[in-house]
């Protein structure tokens, strides 16, 4: 069972590009412990935990990824830091995320 939706992925290789590599994302989706799914109204914070990551802090927030679903616009941004990646979906506006948009047809662009 995998820990991130397909569009999660496709987000975290984006924007690890030069951090984490595509292979270590699908190793954390599919061997990650799911720490924490927390939603706070305007998005949501996932994070996974992995021993695998043994990277200091960083924050992933280039290049600007957006995803839509009918008129919602969101944003991402990821931060990694000891065993850990915490991917951050944002509602631009403040829009509200409903708790089922990570099982929605999220279109990711770049």
């Amino acid at each position: 069972m995998s820990t991130f939706e397909d569009f999660e992925i496709d987000v975290l290789v984006r924007l690890g590009e030069g951090v984490l590599s595509e292979r270590q994302i699908i190793q954390l989706s599919k061997e990650g412990e799911l720490v924490s799914l927390d939603f706070c109204g305007s998005g949501y914070l996932l994070t996974v935990r992995h021993n695998s990551l043994v990277l200091d802090r960083r924050v992933l927030n280039h290049p600007i990824i957006s995803g839509t679903v009918g008129d919602l616009l969101t944003g991402f941004v990821a931060f990694v830091e000891k065993d850990e990646v915490t991917l951050e979906c944002f509602s631009y506006g403040g829009e509200v995320v409903p708790q089922n948009f990570r099982y929605l047809e999220v279109q990711v662009t770049q």
